[in-house]
């Protein structure tokens, strides 16, 4: 079984960990029946990134590059669990967490490990096969196809 480079081999996980996440973020939006879109926490969210990305080296556009596909990536994930649950597949069996105390406060933490695994890869050439492993390393953890392409789209196109 190949894998990813190295040095992307800790990005690519945390990505997976964002969109196990995002599985959360989408029952407890279910249950709650909150809009999956959230354009203003969306917004909040990328522009503390980018104070916290300045503070590690990389600029507005590094870390804006890098983000809005994740958050895509997520968006996309939840409408598609939130449709499939809606159409009669199983839901969650256990009660969702809170969004607000439980699940972004893990979802913060893991978007700041995030920049500072993608802040030595992000001026680098990275491989094209290591986008296509990095997707299907994604998929592997049963990240839908699309969702996986939109997530791993930062990746080998410098």
């Amino acid at each position: 079984m190949a894998s990813v480079d190295k040095s992307l081999n800790p990005l690519v996980i945390l990505m997976i960990q964002r969109l196990q996440l995002s599985r959360e973020v989408a029952w407890s939006k279910c249950r709650e029946g909150i809009p999956i879109a959230d354009p203003a926490r969306e917004a909040r969210m990328l522009t503390e990134l980018k104070a916290v990305g300045s503070m590690e080296g990389l600029s507005a556009s590094e870390v804006t590059r890098f983000f809005i596909p994740q958050i895509a990536a997520s968006r996309r994930y939840q409408e598609e669990l939130i449709a499939g649950w809606r159409s009669g597949i199983d839901v969650p069996k256990l009660k969702p967490l809170d969004l607000t105390t439980e699940i972004r406060p893990k979802l913060d933490r893991v978007n700041r490990e995030m920049l500072r695994q993608w802040r030595p890869l992000c001026r680098t050439a990275l491989d094209w096969a290591d986008r296509a492993e990095a997707e299907r390393m994604l998929r592997d953890r049963g990240i839908p196809v699309e969702v996986a392409r939109i997530a791993v789209r930062p990746l080998g196109s410098q």
